[in-house]
């Protein structure tokens, strides 16, 4: 298990503004005792006995293997192993989060790529020498990393803004964008919830769409909307009206207006 002082530090960054999280999870990068005892103790109980198996989840991807040493909808800290001589991906990934990256057992260098608009551009290069932190912000940054001979280990840490997060690919021989993801995981919990209510046909509960309805990105909202119309139709219906008029985002509205036609154009059931 974690330290109960780095847990802590998690708990209280969980709730803080991005620059206070990132001042909370700064030293646990920084001062990495914590870390090395962790490792310490989970080889000597494995030594111990041959069965014993860490208690943190694992993930592999491609030639990059995690241990996921604490996890909350905000923040990530996890260990790293990436594989050496693996070629370069054509793509640069903004996740949306603040990265402190902190190199163990060798440098790592790689492409500084930034977002100007709605293209991905090189910047130059940067360097980090085994034992210092970088920090990316990747909102607007990513670093491409250079092929290693040798198997590079890091420990990381990502720290979520409060709100959803925008994560971006880009391919890299253009910049030009592939793709986007909206990742907030208190809302997908909700529009779960909202999900069971209109598949019990819990129309009790339409007050509870119409809450949801002032979700902060659009994709949610018109997500909201479709349960809400799915539970009950004429009950969402001035909600409907509403934001095909005053709904921010031209795409929603548009969406909103022509569903808007298609309910108000049905006919009247006998």
């Amino acid at each position: 298990m974690i330290p109960a002082a780095l847990a802590a530090a998690v708990d209280a960054a969980e709730a803080a503004p991005l620059d206070r999280a990132a001042a909370l999870i700064r030293p646990f990068l920084t001062d990495i005792g914590w870390f090395e005892a962790l490792l310490a103790a989970e080889i000597q109980a494995m030594a111990c006995d041959p069965r014993h198996l860490p208690g943190f989840r694992a993930s592999r991807q491609g030639g990059a293997r995690h241990l996921v040493l604490a996890r909350t909808e905000r923040i990530w800290l996890t260990a790293s192993l990436l594989d050496g001589g693996q070629a370069p991906s054509d793509r640069v990934h903004f996740s949306g989060r603040l990265s402190l990256c902190r190199p163990l057992n060798g440098p790592l260098a790689g492409d500084a790529w930034r977002l100007e608009g709605e293209r991905a551009v090189v910047v130059g290069t940067r360097s980090c020498a085994a034992g210092a932190t970088i920090e990316l912000d990747e909102r607007r940054e990513a670093l491409c990393l250079r092929p290693a001979d040798a198997p590079l280990m890091l420990l990381r840490a990502q720290i979520a803004p409060v709100g959803p997060v925008q994560a971006r690919v880009h391919d890299r021989s253009d910049g030009r964008a592939i793709a986007s993801a909206q990742a907030d995981e208190a809302h997908a919990r909700t529009l779960m919830l909202l999900s069971l209510l209109r598949m019990q046909g819990r129309r009790d509960a339409a007050g509870q769409f119409a809450q949801a309805l002032d979700a902060p990105l659009p994709g949610q909202r018109w997500a909201v909307m479709r349960e809400f119309l799915a539970l009950d139709t004429q009950r969402a219906l001035p909600a409907l009206r509403a934001m095909a008029r005053r709904e921010a985002d031209a795409t929603v509205r548009g969406l909103a207006a022509r569903t808007l036609r298609q309910v108000e154009g049905e006919p009247c059931p006998a």
